[in-house]
């Protein structure tokens, strides 16, 4: 399997290229709103630390909250 480390900067920025090009045609035949959720579900499994995802409070965290 290769990895990053066994390719160059240039050929690493084409297989970049290839794969986005790829994913473009194939999101291309979804419409509008599949193609939004395609990438919803995306920004919601690969979530970084620098785009945290905004926190629920869980029911018992209120209620206890109230309480004080």
């Amino acid at each position: 399997m290769t990895t990053v480390h066994d390719v160059t900067p240039d050929q690493l920025r084409g297989l970049e290229a290839a794969g986005e090009a790829a994913l473009n045609a194939a999101l291309g035949r979804l419409p509008a709103h599949e193609r939004e959720a395609y990438w919803a579900s995306v920004r919601r499994a690969y979530n970084a630390p620098y785009n945290d995802a905004v926190k629920k409070p869980r029911a018992g965290m209120v209620a206890q909250a109230r309480a004080v």
